[in-house]
């Protein structure tokens, strides 16, 4: 069984439309979202719309690959 994600005080993970996605770019990044293309971010911060809890904050590699065109987030198919 996988390990659990983080949760809010309200139980929302990130994969939840409550759960509001805080994108940090680095300098190429930017210059690529100036230019309309995607970047994979460095660095995001989940916080809740509802409790206005910060509940996750990550560097992993797999999670930032799916946030890449978001809002389109590619969910896994285990999530």
């Amino acid at each position: 069984m996988p390990d659990a994600r983080p949760v809010c005080s309200c139980g929302h993970d990130r994969y939840h439309h409550h759960a509001r996605a805080d994108l940090t770019h680095g300098g190429g990044g930017w210059l690529a979202l100036l230019n309309g293309m995607s970047s994979t971010p460095k660095r995001i911060v989940f916080t809740c719309a509802v409790c206005g809890e910060a509940f996750e904050d990550t560097t992993d590699p797999v999670v930032l690959k799916q946030y890449r065109r978001y809002p389109y987030v590619q969910r896994p198919d285990d999530a």
